[in-house]
């Protein structure tokens, strides 16, 4: 059965959460108001989700803490708040979470959100561990790892908490977000042209002031005031249309 640990600094909500959540089906292995207390329990168990509130009590927010678990544990997060600011939201993006959850909240809402959170089948592909072999790059997919060769990476496209990768045979959905994906690949190859876009640079097959053609198909916006540095950049490329 499935493990939940819930991070909420309200009793009464905490219980409320919990109490649903084993309705559900799933087992809730801890209730937790603080990091500390939270990141000693996950050092020394094995949790399959971790729903967690915003504001909780101690140093560190759920923001943080959310933060410390994304980068020491494969452990997906899901996080529950009332606040919907975008500021708070940018941050919350940054982790890429599972989902977030706004309270109040219905059985029905907690229970979709935790079974997509769950289950990998209906989740996109994710980011494999860094490696060393700058030719390549790591691709989780359906419990496989697919090395991708950078040189095949036609571009990347932002899609909310999610990147497609954009080889010249297939696309894969990751589950982070460009500027994620952008600081593991080789930055004398790939160009950030767009706020969505990080295109391969030896793919670039023209471009002009309003966008770049990728492939000689796939054509991408170019931010604006970009295009001279472009010109640039290929200046001494004969082989460009500009």
């Amino acid at each position: 059965m499935r493990k939940i640990v819930i991070v909420e600094d309200e009793p009464d909500l905490a219980r409320n959460i919990a109490e649903l959540i084993t309705l559900l089906g799933y087992t809730v292995s801890g209730i937790f108001n603080n990091s500390k207390s939270c990141l000693l329990y996950l050092s020394k168990n094995q949790v399959d989700l971790v729903i967690l509130d915003i504001l909780i009590k101690g140093e560190e927010n759920g923001i943080e803490l959310g933060k410390t678990i994304a980068g020491s544990y494969n452990i997906p997060i899901l996080f529950c708040s009332a606040y919907t600011d975008e500021l708070l939201l940018q941050k919350v993006k940054s982790i890429n979470p599972r989902g977030y959850i706004v309270k109040p909240f219905t059985r029905e809402i907690l229970k979709t959100n935790i079974f997509l959170a769950l289950n990998d089948k209906l989740t996109p592909s994710s980011v494999a561990p860094p490696n060393n072999d700058k030719d390549t790059f790591h691709i989780r997919d359906k419990g496989y790892v697919i090395p991708v060769e950078v040189k095949d990476i036609l571009m990347a496209e932002a899609d909310g908490l999610y990147t497609k990768i954009i080889t010249s045979d297939k696309s894969y959905l990751i589950r982070a977000i460009l500027k994620n994906i952008e600081a593991q690949l080789p930055q004398n190859k790939f160009l950030r042209v767009h706020k969505s876009y990080l295109v391969n640079l030896d793919h670039i097959s023209s471009f002009n002031s309003k966008g770049i053609k990728v492939n000689n198909n796939n054509i991408v916006p170019v931010r604006r005031g970009y295009y001279k540095s472009l010109k640039e950049l290929f200046s001494s490329k004969k082989d460009k249309v500009y």
